[in-house]
């Protein structure tokens, strides 16, 4: 087999805006090679190891997306190569994100839960007939299509019905006909914020809509994490991007080892934003007993998250990056003087 040509592997897949260039297929013999005519250095990790881990372990192309933050040589025979970065590093990172995943999934499965619990008191504060607000939310999906109307919030009930979880929940209240609590178990996270926000706007309730605008965030990044997309590979600034909301950003100003330029460069970058309205959200709204040990899970993945930050002297994106992810769960999720778990 001839040796494949990997020059497109970096380049613009598309050529002059119209036909897609198809990149080559490589084995995991020619992806080190490739990195290694990047400048990536196998000095922690062997070539060997790395074939294997390539081979077994992750996929290139993912793998490879980590380099994000790395200097690249400047000038001389290396130029446009990689100044420092090592195999064993974006295995690492990968590693970290996997982690990360893990524990904002929990937390956002956890701020689903307590969101339903407060949004049933704030409508039982509102004395509101339960059923007559879900069949009005229903309604409002209403829409004329080809002289028929549809909805597509009925429709994703329906596909509930073939569900082992939902089905018996869906046929005990036909036509629809759900009482809030029961509404709430059928319809998904998403589906759960624009009722949040119906509920927001029925009620004039300020404290709802700012509940909205963060479980948008809590949302994404759920959605991100389950299906399992990479997220450390870009912590950059995005000058320019979504104004974060007013309560998080006081949230974080805060944060005593947060400065205010920090918190502005994180907070424009929607992935930490999202993280941030995560742990927030959750500190909030989550019981004593699950804060005590989420708070547990979470120092043990600072932990490791930091336990090779020296690899990364000089890429300022991961390593801010870590210290203000690091910042908020020391903040926000101290451990108790005394270890020992209180009740769920």
């Amino acid at each position: 087999m001839g040796k494949a040509d990997t020059s497109q592997l970096d380049g613009n897949p598309f050529e002059n805006g119209a036909s897609l260039k198809k990149k080559p297929w490589l084995t995991p013999q020619e992806q080190v090679e490739h990195l290694r005519n990047q400048g990536v250095r196998f000095d922690l990790m062997s070539e060997n190891d790395a074939t294997s881990y390539l081979a077994k372990n992750n996929n290139f192309f993912r793998l490879r997306s980590y380099r994000q933050g790395f200097a690249k040589v400047e000038e001389g025979k290396r130029k446009g190569q990689f100044a420092n970065l090592d195999f064993k590093m974006l295995v690492d990172l990968s590693i970290i994100d996997m982690l990360l995943r893990y524990e904002m999934l929990r937390l956002t499965l956890d701020i689903e839960h307590f969101s339903k619990v407060m949004l049933l008191a704030h409508i039982e504060g509102h004395r509101e007939d339960g059923y007559q607000l879900v069949q009005d939310f229903v309604a409002s999906y209403d829409h004329s299509k080809g002289g028929k109307t549809v909805n597509r919030l009925k429709q994703e009930i329906d596909r509930g019905k073939n569900s082992p979880y939902t089905k018996d929940l869906i046929a005990a209240f036909p036509d629809y006909c759900f009482p809030v609590w029961a509404f709430q178990e059928v319809i998904s996270f998403g589906s759960f914020n624009y009722f949040t926000k119906f509920c927001a706007e029925r009620f004039s309730d300020k404290v709802l809509v700012n509940d909205f605008y963060l479980l948008q965030d809590v949302r994404s990044l759920r959605n991100a994490c389950a299906h399992n997309n990479c997220i450390i590979n870009d912590m950059g600034a995005k000058p320019g991007g979504r104004r974060p909301n007013d309560a998080i950003s006081q949230a974080v100003s805060a944060v005593d080892s947060i400065g205010s330029g920090q918190r502005r460069s994180k907070l424009s970058n929607d992935r930490l934003r999202q993280i941030v309205a995560t742990l927030y959200l959750h500190k909030e709204r989550a019981s004593a007993g699950i804060l005590e040990h989420r708070a547990e899970d979470m120092h043990s993945f600072t932990e490791r998250m930091k336990k090779n930050i020296d690899y990364y002297n000089g890429n300022n994106q991961i390593r801010s990056g870590f210290k203000f992810i690091d910042a908020l769960v020391k903040s926000w999720y101290p451990i108790p003087e005394a270890d020992k778990h209180g009740p769920l």
